[in-house]
């Protein structure tokens, strides 16, 4: 008996690169001019097709957006993730190895990362169950802050109880559940600033001006990371 896997038919074939090339025109269609200049009618016509091809593939606008969303995100996740794998790097390292990542992608795919924080339509497909590709990124954040923390014991609470129940439940929603409340207090704060210096950084607010974005994100860097090893007083 043939072990070999059952060939794909032509159809199929065809319908893939359909959806391959979707994606392709989508991207270049957002890096070009904007998320708001995606429709479906523009994606037809740079792919010389018929608006109703394009639905056989996407039921609306919406469900192509969230689809686009879901794989920015993954190669987002991707670059995080490809740039600390094989490093033999301190944790701390490696840490700003994955905070340089996620910038130089967003500074890469400008479009594409406002793209992913600009308001959903209330009708938008909802998540597949199951951790998200930012669920992945911010699972190593997670990792990497808690090999920081073992390299130094400190204190694994933030002082605050209720606060520390919240931080407790949202490492457990990333599948980290015995991750500290100081942990995830680092991850939230490095993902948060560096996210806010880098969309600010987006809008152009620091050309010609004598402010560097990399100082200002090496220091929410060492800040989070000397509160996640501080001693208690």
């Amino acid at each position: 008996m043939s072990n070999e896997p059952p060939s794909v038919s032509r159809r199929e074939r065809l319908r893939a690169q359909t959806f391959q090339e979707i994606e392709d025109s989508s991207f270049a269609i957002i890096d070009a001019d904007g998320v708001h200049a995606l429709t479906i009618a523009a994606l037809a016509r740079s792919m010389a097709m018929s608006a109703p091809a394009v639905y056989r593939y996407f039921a609306s606008r919406d469900a192509l957006i969230a689809h686009l969303v879901t794989l920015s995100y993954q190669q987002l996740a991707t670059a995080m993730r490809e740039a600390v794998e094989g490093s033999r790097r301190a944790p701390r390292a490696r840490v700003r190895l994955v905070v340089a990542a996620y910038r130089d992608w967003a500074l890469s795919h400008r479009r594409r990362y406002g793209m992913l924080f600009a308001e959903r339509a209330d009708d938008a497909p909802g998540q597949a169950a199951g951790p998200t590709p930012l669920d992945q990124a911010m699972a190593l954040l997670i990792d990497l802050l808690a090999a920081v923390q073992d390299t130094a014991p400190a204190e694994s609470k933030t002082g605050d109880r209720a606060l520390d129940e919240q931080l407790r439940h949202w490492a457990r929603s990333q599948e980290r559940p015995d991750t500290t409340p100081r942990a995830a207090t680092a991850a939230i704060r490095i993902w948060t600033r560096i996210h806010g210096i880098v969309s600010l950084e987006l809008t152009g607010i620091f050309d010609n001006r004598t402010i560097e974005a990399q100082r200002l994100i090496d220091l929410e860097i060492d800040d989070a990371l000397t509160a996640l090893t501080a001693t208690a007083p």
